[in-house]
């Protein structure tokens, strides 16, 4: 038996200044609580810390206690520089702990993850199966997805069958820590859960290192029964965090169908965003009937000539026919915009306005593109990252001050975001329809 830590950096000071605070939820790892729960079922001791909801003191003393004979480190690229800091602490107290990373950024850069950085393993895609073989003390070189130092391991081998996996280890969170409201969470503590594994689509500014591009579902029933774990551990809601919830709309409304039948009235969200082909209002009624409350959408632009450009593989017109479904139905709907993507000009810009304002969305959020590493995008425009560009990701800066855009000055492009918003929100007809969305539901 090992004994394994597994860790969550905070985010320090990264939304600090950015005034986005209202929609920013907190939630235990679901990557963590599948980890912990794969360690278990194998039979090795595990304890959890997740640093991202607050500081946290006294891990030097829990090293030297619990003294794992691995440490997980699970992070994103803006946690890099915390969790080479945990990582350096965790070697200085126990030298002879392995000391692994995982998650999105060890998965997009592992090469640099570990040589840049104080870990001797980079676990390349899904962690359950790595995990647990190293805690049984297989060598690293006969486990799939692993670098290290000189040399890695063959690709990573993602699970085939999700149903197989154990259901999250909830008991390791203190779900008082997670009762912060947003405007995408007002039910706290809110449950991170997936129905599904990976994504087809092909956008150039996303990363596809962990989960892959080939799509693998849950059945309806064994994801019904995480929903019921998560609500008997405290969980008051759940938010799906698919990267594609409806690639299969049948099984999507399936998963509606058994949360109806087994009578569950947990309210829950599609934060990360659902494709706008393949769902009608139909679905997104009997969606609503099951407990969805608000559903996002990445809309990206007003331009079908970007759509194809990015890989999208959307179109305007199928993004306007499924918001209005959504909004028929009455649930509430939120749209991603992504200002200056590859390609962009004034003209597109502007149609990307209008196009946001003529939808029927209750919340609207427009970025800046950014290349972040792993992804296409990052490749294509490396030549446009200024010779001074500090690569710690940690603070969340303006676009500006890390690379040129190729195609339109900074001054046109942090234009357009700010007439976005003043389009978007200064709109009489918005007000009003947030006022009767209000007022609809404070009635009894």
């Amino acid at each position: 038996m090992s004994r394994v830590l597994l860790i969550r950096p905070g985010l320090g000071s990264y939304y600090r200044g950015v005034g986005v605070g209202l929609a920013v939820t907190t939630s235990p790892p679901l990557n963590l609580a599948m980890l912990a729960a794969a360690l278990e079922r194998g039979g090795h001791e595990v304890r959890v810390w997740d640093l991202e909801p607050a500081a946290r003191p006294g891990l030097r003393q829990e090293l030297r206690r619990f003294e794992p004979h691995i440490a997980g480190l699970t992070f994103r690229t803006p946690q890099w520089r915390e969790a080479c800091r945990l990582a350096g602490m965790i070697r200085e107290v126990l030298p002879e702990a392995l000391v692994a990373a995982g998650g999105p950024h060890a998965s997009s850069l592992p090469r640099s993850t570990v040589t840049d950085g104080p870990f001797q393993l980079a676990v390349r895609g899904e962690g359950e199966g790595p995990i647990v073989a190293l805690a049984d003390g297989e060598a690293r070189e006969q486990i799939a997805g692993l670098t290290w130092a000189d040399g890695e391991s063959g690709p990573p081998e993602a699970s085939s069958d999700l149903d197989s996996l154990p259901l999250p280890a909830w008991h390791h969170f203190p779900l008082r820590a997670y009762r912060r409201r947003s405007l995408v969470a007002p039910h706290t503590p809110t449950a991170d859960l997936e129905s599904s594994r990976g994504c087809l689509a092909r956008c150039v500014y996303c990363t596809k290192a962990v989960f892959g591009r080939s799509f693998r579902p849950y059945s309806a029933e064994r994801f019904v029964a995480g929903v019921q774990q998560a609500a008997r551990h405290g969980f008051r809601s759940f938010n799906l965090v698919d990267d594609s919830f409806t690639t299969q709309p049948r099984r999507a409304a399936a998963i509606c169908e058994a949360l109806l039948s087994r009578g569950i009235r947990l309210p829950w969200t599609c934060t990360n965003g659902l494709r706008v082909t393949g769902v009608d209002e139909a679905f997104f009624r009997l969606a609503k009937r099951a407990g969805c409350r608000l559903v996002a959408f990445g809309l990206e632009t007003g331009s079908d000539h970007l759509l194809r450009s990015i890989g999208k593989g959307t179109s305007t017109q199928a993004a306007r026919r499924a918001v209005a479904a959504a909004h028929a139905a009455g649930i509430t709907t939120l749209g991603f915009f992504m200002l200056g993507l590859p390609g962009e000009t004034r003209q597109t810009l502007a149609a990307t306005i209008e196009f946001a304002t003529s939808l029927e969305l209750d919340w609207a959020k427009f970025s800046l593109t950014m290349p972040l590493p792993g992804t296409p995008l990052w490749e294509i425009w490396r030549p446009q990252l200024k010779r001074d560009f500090d690569p710690d990701l940690s603070i969340h800066r303006p676009a500006r001050e890390w690379f040129e855009h190729p195609d339109l000055p900074w001054p046109v492009l942090e234009r357009a975001r700010r007439r976005a918003y003043l389009d978007f929100y200064g709109r009489p007809r918005w007000a009003a329809r947030r006022a009767l969305r209000a007022i609809a539901a404070a009635r009894p």
